[in-house]
């Protein structure tokens, strides 16, 4: 069989069903998609390959799937104080950012979001519809050559909805030009970006974003799942982040928020809920019923103290067969875009939480950042595992790290000490955008320096002046 590439003697870690495992595997591509798997010797005595990969013994594991990312912040990572209260940083950054950023300093800030999650390992992520101009997040992914699900910008139509201490920025949706200013008008925006999956092979393809946090009314929410019904997408949504938002929505319906999502038939299968840091037990029973996906963004509940990792029920839906995927969610709330590091702090605030060591395992982690992500993002039967008729989005490591010497566990030593830091080669959609280290069709220096301009500008335009925290010293 003609193969157009052939990853050999990888130490080939499958993600499928059966756990496989294949310490001296070999994987095959054609056309964009896996059409073999196995050991090395069967695999090369079958194939021949316009190229060949050695892995050398390296852990080889499909894609990572980040199934939760504000996109265009990138071109202010940083810029938060610590000692900022994030109410503050809704009204004082994030609306003044919307009215002063342009489509090239979005499409700067994706393709440095993706150049960033090429290098750890992530081949997909879903967009959470807050990138203003998705033609732009379209053409850096292209660029990049990673895959994308996008969604219509900013689906709400009561922007006043904001809970508490995220009011602020809500009452100041005026600023926000290009956000709908209406029901009418966000009922026309939604469903835009589903026009990119009528191309079965697309790379970038769109989903179903409604923005949540008690910004849409239910007219829209029930008119947004209709639409990933009929589209067969997912939908996705912001959803129990904060003790405010959650409380809102309790008192908004009368009930727990997800019973009330249940009751009105909005929560289902195909709907992916971001965060969902705080459920009680009947909602807990309602997700496992429904079959609702999360988007559990570990390093974000952490940096902004809402409890998610130590009192969120993440960790135990997971045991108890839902699906939770991970999130980095944005700079300035995880401030890097590595799924491994969510994997990790998953893994271990779970342990910690529970105070038992094998509450979640290695394995947990790797499946919530692979098979979880591509099911929570709607692509399933295209990704998340090294199976025969998938897309080809494959990782492969390197063992001239440390961290993976020795040759022990390869899962364990992934999830626990190299993470990232060995990722050598990746291939997305059987194309190599990453080759030992180096991007192909990026010129990664130059883009970088390109995005230091912009954010210099950028910030400039917003008034906004970079300085180091001044907290007193405590104690």
């Amino acid at each position: 069989m003609d193969v157009d590439l052939l990853v050999r003697h990888g130490h080939v870690i499958a993600m499928d069903d059966a756990g496989t495992l294949i310490p001296d595997g070999a994987v095959a591509v054609a056309g964009g998609r896996i059409v073999d798997v196995g050991a090395d010797a069967t695999v090369a005595a079958r194939c021949v390959a316009a190229r060949e990969l050695d892995a050398g013994g390296a852990p080889v594991h499909p894609g990572l799937v980040e199934s939760h990312l504000h996109a265009s912040f990138h071109t202010f990572r940083g810029a938060l104080p610590d000692h900022l209260a994030e109410d503050d940083s809704f009204d004082t950054f994030e609306s003044v950012f919307y009215n002063h950023v342009t489509d090239e300093d979005e499409y700067l800030a994706v393709a440095l979001a993706a150049i960033e999650m090429i290098r750890n390992g992530t081949t997909c992520f879903l967009e959470a519809g807050t990138v203003l101009s998705p033609d732009s997040a379209a053409r850096a992914a292209s660029l990049v050559g990673i895959r994308a699900v996008l969604g219509d910008p900013f689906i709400w139509d009561q922007p006043d909805g904001f809970a508490q201490g995220m009011r602020a920025a809500a009452g100041n949706r005026s600023r926000i030009a290009r956000a709908p200013g209406s029901r009418a008008e966000a009922l026309d925006r939604l469903g835009t970006e589903l026009r990119r999956n009528a191309d079965p092979d697309a790379l970038v393809t769109g989903h179903v974003a409604v923005l949540g946090l008690g910004t849409a009314s239910e007219e829209l929410m029930l008119a947004a799942k209709s639409r990933a019904d009929a589209a067969g997408c997912v939908l996705n949504i912001h959803q129990s982040y904060s003790p405010a938002d959650t409380g809102a929505d309790r008192l908004r319906f009368g009930k727990d928020p997800l019973l009330h999502l249940a009751d009105i038939g909005f929560l289902d299968r195909n709907v992916t809920l971001a965060h969902a840091n705080h459920l009680g037990d009947e909602e807990c029973e309602a997700l496992l019923d429904r079959g609702a996906s999360i988007a559990w963004a570990p390093a974000a509940s952490m940096m902004w103290g809402h409890g998610g990792c130590f009192r969120g029920r993440h960790a135990e839906l997971h045991r108890r067969g839902a699906t939770i995927a991970l999130g980095s969610d944005s700079p300035n709330w995880s401030n890097d875009f590595d799924l491994f590091r969510q994997a990790n702090l998953a893994v271990l605030t779970a342990r910690e939480a529970h105070r038992d060591r094998t509450y979640l395992v290695a394995e947990d982690g790797l499946w919530m950042a692979t098979r979880a992500g591509a099911r929570a993002v709607g692509l399933a039967d295209w990704i998340g595992s090294i199976e025969v008729g998938k897309r080809a989005d494959i990782v492969v490591h390197t063992l001239r790290r440390p961290e993976l010497v020795p040759v022990t566990d390869m899962v364990r030593n992934l999830v626990y000490s190299s993470r990232s830091k060995s990722v050598s080669t990746v291939i997305v959609n059987g194309r190599i955008v990453l080759d030992e280290g180096a991007f192909v069709g990026v010129d990664e220096g130059e883009l970088l320096r390109e995005v230091q301009r912009s954010s210099t500008a950028l910030l400039r335009r917003m008034g906004k002046v970079v300085e180091p925290n001044r907290v007193a010293r405590r104690g």
